[in-house]
């Protein structure tokens, strides 16, 4: 991304340029490089570990696992997104608002939260879904019909996040294509819907393939509900091989799950690199007409509304409905509802212990993010320097990492290194560096997106005036970049207090997180009320930081573009 033109580079513009390699190559590139380098060493280089992750059975099927789950999110993402994108941007369907509002929070919201949900729905034996199909339709099973604890489970679980990037992958370009395209079709014969089919679909193929891949990506990288849901794959088989101390296996699950993700993203940025071909827009704005589908409308109303309910409204419904339950057992009984679980969520010292953690490291990595991002950013589009190209993809190699990977790749790097800092690892300092390495591109991509609005001659004229590069800087960039910078702070902070994959790898006794500490009382240590009451606090300190972001959002195009444009 360096469309933009360069206003040389003093000496200024050459430090900060070597300070922030320095920080990208300690930050990414070299746990990126350690994750490689361990998988061909044991004891010496060899390739031993590869031989034997070829004929370990459970880490094949592992492998299988995940990409079966990944290829089948994406699928169904294309299937369900395209339609209600379509739906929202160029129809005059209902419920649009909520649509939209229910893919950004399913974009926000923790797997881990849905999947807590899905599980009291969906559960065989006890789910309330399952219990209530099974009364209506007198059925004599005890268990099912529906299993949440299945490939299919996980699947229906991940779903709402892959649907959430195909969605806004295509509503930008649908909202403003050219009407003229439909209109020359519709000329030639066809009616409303078929020049949809012939001329507007196939013209979104890169939005939708992009989206698509996105979806396969991020579904390679979850950690919480594959281990929620006991599903074997590639994210749990690294965490459970550094359980059993098998490094050289989890350094190859980790290669193979980075060399599985940068494909993803590799094609995805090939497609919008090369989506030109497929132009819709012109030089100006357009409005394209909202279609009339007749009766077909309110169809199309009711599947919106029926997915928002699936999605988002069940699930976090029957969560906030069994965190003010006495008993789980005694279900929607009278007399079954107390705020008791409430108070011992408030009252647990370790659950804030773990509270005011995830908010000190979201609010650190939030900050340092922010002016790593800036510098950077600014390096890459207002620079000559040859290094700027290689800035720019170290900055998002963290984007083909998933969270387990660069925890493992921590350990490896810490445990290695010359001296001795066994004692980071557990530490809210590692956990600090996961954290940064994971949130660097999310700084670094606003931070162009901010630059981009801004004519460099701004700057230029500044210096004219006497100002130096770093004054120009911050007397004329930044004040103009306030709202994205505040926007991306609290984007950062959103997404780093539930962060979950990296954490799991990486804390220690005294370091739980929010997330990890929800995942203990989960599985058994306070009770699933309990956990309820602890996931829905959290939901409601993401929504009203999602709010709060929003609020931000509206003021400046750069958030709106980089929310919903151009991937």
């Amino acid at each position: 991304m360096t469309g933009a033109r360069g206003i040389g580079a003093g000496g200024w513009s050459r430090a900060v340029a070597a300070t922030m390699a320095a920080l990208l190559a300690v930050l990414i590139v070299a746990p990126v490089g350690a994750i490689f380098l361990s998988s061909f060493y044991d004891g010496g280089p060899s390739l031993s570990a590869y031989a034997d992750f070829l004929t370990d059975r459970r880490m094949l099927a592992a492998t299988l696992n995940s990409l079966a789950v990944a290829t089948g999110i994406a699928a169904l993402s294309v299937l369900v997104g395209v339609p209600l994108a379509f739906g929202v941007a160029r129809t005059r369907m209902w419920f649009r608002g909520l649509v939209s509002a229910a893919m950004i929070l399913s974009l926000i919201s923790p797997e881990f939260l849905l999947a807590m949900g899905y599980i009291l729905m969906a559960g065989p034996n006890a789910g309330y879904a399952n219990q209530a199909l099974r009364a209506v339709f007198d059925l004599s099973a005890t268990s099912g019909p529906f299993d949440i604890f299945s490939l299919w489970g996980l699947i229906f679980t991940a779903l709402p996040n892959g649907v959430a990037f195909v969605f806004l992958a295509l509503v930008p370009a649908l909202a403003n294509m050219d009407p003229a395209l439909e209109d020359a079709a519709r000329l030639k014969g066809a009616s409303p819907l078929r020049a949809v089919i012939d001329v507007t679909l196939p013209l979104m193929r890169p939005a939708i393939l992009a989206g698509a891949l996105l979806a396969f990506a991020t579904s390679l990288a979850m950690y919480g509900a594959p281990e929620m849901l006991g599903i074997d794959v590639l994210t749990v088989a690294i965490r459970e091989a550094l359980l059993g101390l098998e490094f050289s296996t989890a350094s190859v699950a980790s290669v193979t799950l980075v060399a599985l993700s940068a494909l993803a993203l590799g094609l995805q940025r090939a497609l919008l690199r090369h989506g030109d071909r497929y132009r819709v827009l012109g030089g100006k704005a357009f409005a394209a007409r909202r279609l009339d589908l007749g009766a077909a409308t309110h169809l199309l109303s009711a599947l919106a509304f029926l997915y928002v309910m699936v999605a988002l409204i069940l699930p976090y419904g029957t969560m906030i409905a069994v965190s003010a339950m006495k008993s789980i057992g005694n279900g929607f009984s009278a007399g079954n509802w107390t705020l008791q679980n409430f108070v011992v969520v408030l009252g647990d010292p370790s659950i804030r212990q773990a509270v005011w953690l995830s908010f000190w490291l979201a609010a650190v990595t939030a900050t340092v993010v922010i002016v790593i991002g800036v510098l950077t950013a600014y390096v890459i589009l207002r620079t000559r320097l040859r290094a700027r190209s290689l800035l720019d993809y170290a900055s998002i190699l963290p984007l083909a990492v998933p969270g387990t990977a660069i925890g493992f790749a921590l350990i490896v790097i810490y445990l290695n290194w010359p001296g001795n800092l066994t004692g980071f690892y557990g530490t809210a300092m590692i956990l600090l560096v996961a954290y940064l390495a994971r949130f660097i591109p999310i700084g670094v991509r606003n931070g162009q997106s901010g630059l981009l609005q801004i004519a460099p001659e701004l700057e230029e004229a500044a210096r004219v005036s006497g100002s130096t590069e770093f004054g120009a800087l911050m007397r004329i960039t930044i004040p103009l970049m306030l709202p994205m910078l505040v926007y991306t702070w609290l984007l950062v902070f959103i997404l780093a207090i539930p962060e979950l994959s990296a954490s799991i790898i990486l804390r220690g006794f005294g370091t739980q997180t929010v997330a990890t500490s929800l995942l203990s009382v989960w599985n058994g240590n306070g009770g699933l009320a309990v956990a309820c009451a602890y996931g829905v606090c959290i939901f409601a300190v993401v929504s009203a930081l999602f709010l709060l972001a929003a609020l931000v959002g509206r003021r400046s195009p750069a958030i709106r573009k980089s929310i919903f444009g151009g991937g």
